[in-house]
């Protein structure tokens, strides 16, 4: 049966080129999907685990940075300091931002530093803010729009030249940039005001005991740990995105599955005779069904073999031109992939078993 399945494809090698071309495409498809929803996590998370701070407090019913709105009076640093447990207590500003670059105009997510708080990840160019009308952006903004060090542009009427570039602000939508904390506060007009706290805790302290006596001290603040913060945030795509790519994920294996079951079957439609011979020699049926089977399987494999390599260089043709986009492969996605590639294959070879068990012996004798 191997050597029958494997004379098939050879024979009809072009149908072959065509299957193993669609499973890759599809396989591509796929894995491209999920490296970019796996990249757009990681990088969404990245620099909110680098802020310094185990407790996030916000306004009550704030609960991230992208979907609600969080404002406090500054003076609230006082009342958390008093806090026992509690060992640093630092503002944290930031907003999204229209700004104008060379006429075009962007989206940034701006955020004040203050001191040596709430600063870039990883500074790659240049150096940190230091002074007002200074601003640090990430490199993938300054990629995207041709910006380099000592350029201009402009946020909220204000002109803010580029003193650093930094890496690990790529939310893929759009990117951080820092100013001074001054600087921030006035841009979005919040004189006075911080969007949360960042809360250290001394060394013995434990965050639900802070949290308890925090909410105690200021009812009208949300408190949250940092990791629990960061999972609200990421709840954009779980909620948003997730679901759109699952759809889209369901289609390119549905593609595959329907490229192999077409291929096999005309392969098995042109070959019934052949079929037929070897039932009127008495071949059972699952016999046979093992050569639809083995055909489908290498179809499968061999665009699984083809796909994982090509998802990963469309991935890097996808960032030379599109600098945001986020991708993140692993051994897992490719796993998952050989598991579903398989999965496909049996699936598909099951129209080509049915005509199969339908051949008349008979039909060996014909003509």
């Amino acid at each position: 049966m191997l050597l029958l399945a494997r004379k098939n494809l050879l024979v009809y090698k072009g149908r072959f080129f065509l299957a193993t071309s669609g499973v890759a495409c599809a396989v591509t498809l796929v894995l491209l999907l999920m490296g970019l929803y796996t990249g757009w996590r990681e990088q969404m998370a990245t620099y909110l685990r680098h802020v310094h701070t185990d407790l996030w407090v916000g306004q009550k019913g704030a609960s991230d940075l992208f979907h609600t709105l969080s404002l406090l009076p500054e003076s609230g640093v006082r009342l958390l300091q008093q806090v026992a447990g509690v060992a640093e207590v630092s503002a944290f500003v930031g907003r999204l931002m229209t700004c104008e670059v060379q006429g075009r105009h962007r989206h940034l997510f701006v955020v004040g530093v203050d001191a040596d708080h709430n600063g870039p990840v990883r500074l790659v160019e240049g150096r940190t803010t230091t002074q007002e009308g200074e601003i640090v952006i990430d490199r993938v903004f300054a990629r995207k729009e041709g910006l380099q060090i000592a350029d201009t542009l402009t946020v909220a009427g204000q002109p803010l030249r580029i003193v650093g570039i930094a890496e690990g602000g790529n939310v893929f939508l759009y990117q951080y940039a820092f100013v001074t904390l001054l600087q921030a506060q006035r841009l979005f007009g919040l004189d006075g005001y911080v969007n949360y706290f960042l809360v250290r805790l001394a060394p013995s302290a434990q965050a639900e005991e802070i949290t308890a006596r925090i909410t105690e001290a200021a009812p009208l603040v949300s408190v949250f740990a940092k990791e629990q913060f960061v999972a609200n945030n990421l709840s954009l795509t779980g909620d948003n995105f997730l679901p759109i790519l699952y759809v889209l994920e369901a289609i390119g294996l549905l593609i595959g599955t329907v490229v192999i079951g077409l291929t096999i079957s005309a392969m098995t439609i042109e070959r019934s005779a052949e079929y037929g011979v070897l039932k009127a020699l008495g071949a059972p049926d699952w016999t046979l069904y093992r050569t639809t089977s083995l055909q489908a399987l290498a179809c499968g494999l061999c665009g699984w073999l083809v796909g994982v390599p090509l998802s990963w260089s469309a991935a890097v043709l996808a960032q030379h031109f599109v600098p945001q986009f986020p991708f993140a492969s692993s051994l897992r996605h490719v796993l998952w992939m050989f598991g579903c590639t398989l999965a496909m294959s049996l699936v598909a070879a099951v129209l080509p078993a049915r005509r199969i068990a339908r051949i008349d012996p008979l039909i060996a004798f014909k003509g």
